[in-house]
């Protein structure tokens, strides 16, 4: 009797550990299991059942648990929140990317800051002097971007390119809105060089094209497009003839130059957009020998009207005007006007192709063909390659006529110029 009650206890002993020895999953959807923990992942638990305890491994994810007791009495509340980690500084994002401003009122008062509201009988403006002020839109002169609305490219460091208007700048950084991320900030040691869009262009492939550095002239003749207040440039061509021209206003540009030992000229110049891809300009061409001719000074002169369809990189010009010849103090005017067609294309971040083509009234045979005609004209026509840089272009080409086709003469004489811009030119600028 006394052995069977020995083996009794000792059963009964070994069922009671088996129970502490239980680990238990209470899961989200309350159901509960009684198992055997084997292992916990981030992901996952694995587990023995109680009543399989040489049965198959379960697994359980995480995600379904909302806790664990295990048999020591110890807790895995996966339902408790855990500490949020503080945030990282970025040291590239302001901790304010609202486009600054500047407001001038009738009365010269000049305020910066920022707009809050605004609607067309008032404006909320948050200056950082005075704080919020509502002011009448009949009180306001001016309400502009602090730095303006042009598009800047700002090439890195490490040679990543980043297009955008200017929000803020500080001494340490520059906030920009692009158009694909967003607004941004650029660490200002982090920055290689900042240049004017300013119509340049972006290829397909998605890099920046310096904008066309002699958009306003062909050759020899002018585009409708025009120099802006500021901007000028020199050519030269052949090496003897010089050539100047300035905007004095965005509208309205000067030039003039030396052709070599044979005279002098000078050709004011107004220009207007009339659309995104249409401009028109007109000007005058004056010109005065240095030497007489059959005991006279000659002057000559045109007075022209042109318009320019397409971009600063690929466009076609087209117009007309009347020349005149002064000799004897007598001048004389073309019967007819002079015509000219012209075109460009770029074909590369530093390659176009120029084409000037030319269609003059003349009188008589100027080339001694044996034919004499009242009055015809005669075509003179051009084709050039550019190489380009951000501030100078050089044209090397041919000019030719059909009267010189027909001597043999089929490539043309040979043609060279080079121009350098100056001046207010924004194309580059090595820092923010």
């Amino acid at each position: 009797m006394k052995n069977k009650l020995l083996v009794l206890s000792i059963l009964f002993l070994c069922m009671f550990q088996c129970v502490l020895a239980q680990d238990t999953i209470l899961k989200r959807n309350k159901e509960k299991i009684i198992a055997k923990i084997i292992e916990i992942s981030p992901t996952e638990v694995k587990y023995k059942r109680s009543d399989l305890p040489d049965g198959p491994t379960y697994t359980e994810s995480r995600s379904g648990i909302s806790s664990i007791h295990y048999s020591n009495g110890s807790v895995d509340d996966f339902m408790a929140k855990k500490p949020t980690p503080p945030p990282v500084p970025v040291a590239t994002v302001p901790t304010d990317m609202t486009p600054r401003y500047v407001l001038v009122l009738n009365d010269a008062t000049q305020l910066k800051g920022t707009v809050i509201k605004e609607n067309k009988g008032e404006v909320v403006f948050l200056d950082d002097n005075l704080g919020e002020k509502t002011i009448s839109r009949k009180k306001v002169a001016s309400l502009k971007r602090e730095y303006g609305d042009e598009t800047w490219v700002f090439t890195l460091t490490d040679g990543s390119v980043i297009t955008g208007k200017i929000i803020r700048k500080t001494e340490t950084e520059t906030a920009i809105e692009t158009q694909n991320l967003g607004n941004v900030s650029i660490p200002t040691s982090k920055v290689s060089t900042m240049v004017e869009f300013d119509n340049g262009t972006i290829s397909k492939d998605g890099k920046f094209w310096f904008k066309n550095p002699n958009s306003t002239r062909y050759l020899f003749a002018p585009s409708a497009f025009g120099l802006r207040k500021g901007e000028g440039y020199y050519q030269n061509f052949y090496g003897a003839g010089n050539a100047f021209n300035f905007g004095l206003t965005d509208y309205f540009s000067i030039g003039g130059g030396v052709l070599g030992p044979l005279g002098i000229f000078i050709t004011p110049k107004v220009s207007t957009q009339v659309n995104k891809y249409v401009h028109v300009a007109g000007g005058l061409l004056i010109g005065n020998g240095f030497f007489p001719i059959n005991g006279s000074n000659l002057s000559l002169g045109e007075g022209y009207c042109i318009f320019t369809v397409g971009t600063y990189d690929h466009n076609i010009t087209a117009g007309a005007g009347y020349g005149f010849v002064g000799t004897r103090g007598e001048t004389r005017w073309q019967k007819q006007p002079m015509i000219v067609a012209n075109g460009m294309t770029r074909i590369s971040r530093k390659i176009a192709l120029v084409t000037e083509n030319w269609f003059v009234p003349v009188q008589g045979d100027p080339f001694r063909r044996g034919f004499l005609e009242e009055s015809h004209y005669e075509a003179f026509f051009s084709y050039a390659c550019r190489i380009m840089s951000e501030r100078s272009s050089v044209d090397i080409g041919f000019l030719n006529t059909p009267w010189l086709m027909e001597k043999g003469y089929y490539v043309g004489i040979p043609y060279i110029d080079f121009v350098i811009r100056f001046g207010k030119y924004k194309e580059e600028s090595k820092s923010p």
